[in-house]
């Protein structure tokens, strides 16, 4: 509260919300507001500059503000306040003529505490913002109808262009031509779900990619914020897995799943084509006795090294398949007669038993055989199961033949070796 008998200064000064203090010739503190007294938690003058400053403030503050000769000189400082208390403090002092050493400074001090805190903390979420951004694997691009406005560094780790280049590119450039009509399309809509696209890189590269923007309004305008995700390593996981399901996990060859799938098929384009095709049902002779004498490990070698003989030797057009044990399937579409498939059959033989597998360990080479049944659409059959009923009882006369030897489905004609 100001008294009543208080000068007009003073009660001008009582009004500040800062602390109006002056600093006489000798370099004490001469007078200061009441405001100011209270916040240090002194009642005079003269314990202001005890319990507030020491000396050797007062003194550079004298020296800063007679160099400046009359204009006003701001520093921030920390001081003691009441109790002890440290306070972030900005001080704005002026020098009164005539500028000699002896001259009074007048000063305002004003508690700057929670501005300085809160620009500590504005600060320090900057700088961890900074450090998310340099270890983030997101791209960010902040773009006007596709024209890149702003980005972020992983932007320039994703696509090897830097930060200007990207400025300077547009949707087309970064985005595959295939997938580029359903990014625009996603633009324009503010559609603002994730979807997957296709990505390209500085040096021409692609890359899958999942894409997630967003409309935000800056300084009054509408622009899209777009978030992309490299998920190349997302791709590969799902393609094995789909792999895995569909593939023997021994040959990579497809397995029974997908041979059925396969065989379907071929019936169905055969029918639209009106083609006939060829169904093998291979069995490797005396495989048990291999599999009891030299263990599973042998075994799977063996089976390994069928497996690559038997497609080394067929078309890219052919499948191959491991439907269980030492059993393979094989489909030969455009086989349209009998001697199509029996050259087939010769060959595959000839690739089977013409060199002894190695099995190492001091172990004999290992010499393959197979019996082999064919079945021929639509001669033996006309669907899925009637193919394989067929083309497995060949496959079973040709063992009961002395094994090493093909036989075809006895359903219309029959073939020996």
């Amino acid at each position: 509260m100001v008294r009543r008998n208080a000068s007009a200064r003073e009660r001008f000064f009582a009004r500040l919300p800062g602390v109006v203090f002056r600093i006489d010739e000798t370099g004490k503190v001469e007078f200061a507001s009441e405001h100011g007294l209270d916040w240090a938690g002194v009642s005079t003058s003269d314990s202001l500059p005890k319990q507030v400053f020491d000396p050797e403030t007062l003194q550079n503050l004298r020296r800063e503000a007679i160099e400046a000769k009359g204009t006003i000189q701001t520093l921030e400082d920390t001081v003691k306040a009441n109790l002890g208390e440290q306070r972030w403090v900005r001080i704005q002092m002026r020098a009164l003529p005539p500028f000699t050493d002896d001259c009074q400074i007048d000063c305002i001090l004003w508690d700057i505490t929670e501005l300085v805190q809160e620009r500590n903390r504005r600060r320090e979420s900057e700088e961890r913002l900074q450090i998310l951004e340099t270890l983030s694997n997101e791209a960010l691009f902040l773009h006007d109808g596709g024209k890149c406005v702003d980005t972020n560094n992983a932007a320039e780790r994703m696509f090897g262009y830097t930060r200007n280049e990207l400025l300077d590119l547009s949707a087309s450039d970064i985005i595959s031509s295939e997938t580029l009509p359903l990014v625009m399309a996603n633009i324009r809509s503010g559609y603002d779900k994730p979807y997957e696209a296709v990505a390209k890189c500085k040096d021409g590269t692609m890359f899958p990619c999942e894409i997630n923007g967003r409309n935000v309004m800056v300084q009054d305008k509408t622009l899209r914020l777009t978030s992309f995700t490299n998920i190349s390593d997302r791709k590969f996981a799902e393609e094995q897995i789909r792999f895995q399901a569909s593939h023997d996990a021994l040959t990579s060859l497809p397995n029974r799943y997908l041979f059925m799938d396969r065989l379907g098929f071929a019936i169905k384009l055969s029918q639209r084509r009106r083609e006939c095709f060829a169904l093998m049902f291979i069995d490797i002779d005396a495989f048990k006795e291999l599999n009891d004498t030299g263990g599973h490990s042998t075994g799977d070698k063996v089976l390994g090294e069928i497996a690559s003989r038997l497609t080394g030797t067929l078309r890219n057009v052919d499948t191959v398949a491991r439907i269980g044990g030492d059993e393979f399937t094989i489909i030969l579409p455009g086989s349209e007669t009998p001697e199509d498939a029996e050259k087939v059959a010769r060959k595959l033989q000839n690739a089977l038993s013409g060199t002894p597998i190695d099995l190492g360990n001091d172990r004999p080479p290992y010499h393959v055989s197979a019996s082999i049944g064919i079945a021929l659409y639509p001669d033996h059959g006309e669907t899925v199961d009637e193919l394989l009923v067929s083309a497995d009882d060949a496959m079973y006369a040709a063992k009961r033949s002395g094994r090493n030897n093909f036989r075809f489905a006895t359903n219309n004609r029959s073939r020996t070796r």
